[in-house]
């Protein structure tokens, strides 16, 4: 199956190479993606749908502009987007904020010991050790 491509060079092919992907090094070139430029921010904040948005982008395809149902590679890319921001919430570096009522907005925040992760010269390793 093919899905148009979001990136010249992406670092994994396709969802099937997001899928196939180690946990925590996906988690880590996600994070360093969704929060590019954004550690001297004094609340680095994204929209959830950019995390998603980013993580195709990681796998060269790009996510339709409706997003609804349980249509591939959408479902796909929303599971692996949820699995990195639970590993970034475990290892202390960014969780998701919910705001509002009636519709509600869901963004992630970044946290104290983001910039580290997000400025390290081996973030994969970085993330690593926040988890252990």
């Amino acid at each position: 199956m093919t899905y148009p491509t979001a990136a010249s060079n992406p670092p994994f092919a396709g969802p099937e190479g997001l899928w196939t992907a180690d946990p925590v090094e996906l988690a880590a070139r996600l994070f360093t993606a969704v929060f590019v430029g954004q550690g001297a921010v004094p609340l680095p904040q994204k929209d959830v749908s950019e995390v998603y948005s980013t993580l195709a982008g990681l796998g060269g395809y790009s996510l339709p502009d409706v997003r609804s149902g349980n249509t591939q590679p959408l479902g796909l890319t929303v599971q692996l987007a949820q699995e990195a921001i639970l590993t970034w919430e475990r290892a202390t570096i960014a969780t998701r904020l919910s705001a509002g009522s009636g519709p509600v907005s869901q963004t992630i925040t970044m946290l104290r010991f983001g910039p580290g992760v997000l400025t390290s010269a081996d973030p994969v390793a970085a993330l690593k050790a926040r988890l252990h």
